[in-house]
């Protein structure tokens, strides 16, 4: 998710009302008893998708600024990577929370694996696909050329079915962008938040691709946990929704201010990279429907949408409800 090395990069569960309800009962409770600074704090994990980042930038924010130990919660924020499955971490219990795509939640939830969005940090996937620059105008000119995209991935699927990809040389993204630059007729995939950046500093003039645009519109850097962490614990799970919220509000106006912080946590960065990251994804992430809706807002519409299109390609078999897939209840109001 972002850049390591300098050329890496990663690649409504129950109704609002009775949820409400829940999450209401339980903050009456905890209000009644002692002061919070005389509390236990509650142990919580966050498993993020990638080496920490300006794409992470509102939970590290949190976690500097002290928010989470505001709401009550001890928060520990892991790195994911190239190996590790967020999905997987969260479902066996050794993280309370998980960042991931929209279509890893479906996917999860297909194969029995009962995981549930709370919110979305990008409003539009800031993951594109890179070409030379002057090389392709649209998608349907990527025919003929050699793409590096993680295997089996969903919008990949989804784009050269759509627009009728028959001649395209598929190749397994490694992590590298050395041989998309050694080749002129390569492409791969990346995020626009890091990797034009990176491509522009070792002299290679790019243009990019928004899969957003290809008509697969799904969330990324999805918030999620599961279906027993909020019947269990709605609390923590409103907890750490608030202080989440607040440190990427915290982010977007003072993100000079954190991106030393990320730096410790992930010494490759550049603090120029990080300035370009954190400018690059501020629409992607407060605007759209965020504008009107606020931070982290999902809707039925694009679940519903996004669901459709992994049935019609057969990499899920089985439709449910939107509303167990994902809630809103736990975002700010």
């Amino acid at each position: 998710m972002g850049v390591k090395q300098g050329v890496f990069k990663k690649i409504g569960l129950i109704g609002a009302v009775s949820l409400s309800l829940l999450v209401a009962g339980c903050g009456s409770e905890e209000t009644s008893g002692s002061d919070n600074t005389e509390k236990k704090l509650e142990n919580a994990t966050l498993i993020t998708n990638w080496f920490a980042q300006p794409e992470h930038g509102g939970n590290y924010a949190a976690l500097k600024k002290g928010f989470y130990k505001e709401e009550g919660l001890d928060m520990k924020i892991e790195p994911g990577g190239p190996q590790i499955s967020s999905t997987q971490v969260v479902a066996s219990g050794k993280a309370e929370f998980g960042y991931t795509q929209a279509e890893d939640i479906l996917i999860a939830r297909d194969k029995g694996i009962p995981l549930v969005a709370i919110g979305a940090i990008f409003q539009k996937s800031p993951q594109v696909l890179i070409t030379h620059k002057g090389t392709v105008g649209d998608f349907k000119e990527l025919n003929e050329k050699t793409v590096y995209t993680a295997p089996g991935s969903g919008y990949w699927e989804y784009i050269k079915k759509a627009y009728n990809l028959d001649r395209v040389k598929d190749r397994a993204y490694t992590g590298s962008l050395a041989t998309f630059i050694e080749d002129e007729n390569a492409v791969t995939q990346g995020y626009m938040t890091s990797e034009p950046f990176s491509l522009e500093q070792e002299g290679v003039e790019n243009d990019y691709l928004f899969i957003h645009d290809a008509g697969f519109e799904t969330y990324a850097n999805v918030i999620f946990t599961t279906e027993k962490m909020i019947k269990e614990k709605p609390e923590v799970v409103q907890s750490f929704m608030n202080a989440t919220v607040k440190g990427w509000e915290y982010y977007r106006e003072s993100s000079d201010e954190i991106n030393p912080f990320l730096q410790e946590r992930n010494p490759d960065l550049k603090i120029e990279a990080m300035e370009y990251g954190a400018q690059a994804q501020e629409e992607l992430i407060f605007g759209g429907d965020a504008v009107e809706k606020g931070f982290g807002y999902m809707s039925s519409e694009r679940w519903d949408k996004l669901q459709m299109q992994l049935l019609d390609l057969g990499i899920i078999k089985n439709k449910e409800a939107t509303k167990g897939i994902f809630t809103t209840a736990f975002l700010k109001k």
